[in-house]
């Protein structure tokens, strides 16, 4: 019994640990929003608002980059622009990918989980490094979301 109490014990100081990170994090955007009015948060917080999945978007992409692996880098950029567009947090930020978004890269490019994964991978470190290979995808991203 008194294990049990031990236990539900800790998982409270744990949650309260988050909530209170949480807090913390939101008055120091609200902090930097304060002595930085120049700087243009409301576009920060708007390029990492993702989309919702939607498969014509998908299918749009597919279709503008046609993606194949005698193609050089297609995979890349088709992953990068699905990355872009449905969880922007990922490639911008190196965070968790957003659920469904792997599938969609995996079941478009016709490959395995771990393949999606490795793709998923290189896309972000791509997008980051190379300038050339960014204002591709972007320039894709931009397309899409335009039409």
């Amino acid at each position: 019994m008194m294990f049990f109490f031990e236990l539900k014990l800790n998982r409270l100081v744990k949650l309260n640990f988050v909530y209170s990170f949480a807090f913390m994090e939101k008055f120091i955007l609200k902090l930097a929003q304060q002595r930085n009015p120049e700087v243009p948060f409301a576009d920060y917080r708007a390029e990492l608002t993702a989309q919702k999945m939607d498969d014509s978007a998908l299918k749009t992409l597919f279709d503008k980059i046609q993606p194949s692996q005698k193609k050089h880098n297609s995979e890349i950029q088709f992953t990068a622009c699905v990355l872009l567009l449905f969880s922007p947090k990922s490639i911008l930020l190196s965070e968790k990918v957003e659920n469904g978004v792997c599938l969609a890269i995996k079941n478009s490019l016709g490959v395995n989980q771990q393949s999606a994964s490795y793709r998923i991978k290189v896309a972000r470190e791509v997008y980051q490094v190379d300038r050339v290979f960014k204002h591709l995808v972007d320039g894709f991203v931009k397309e899409v979301k335009d039409e």
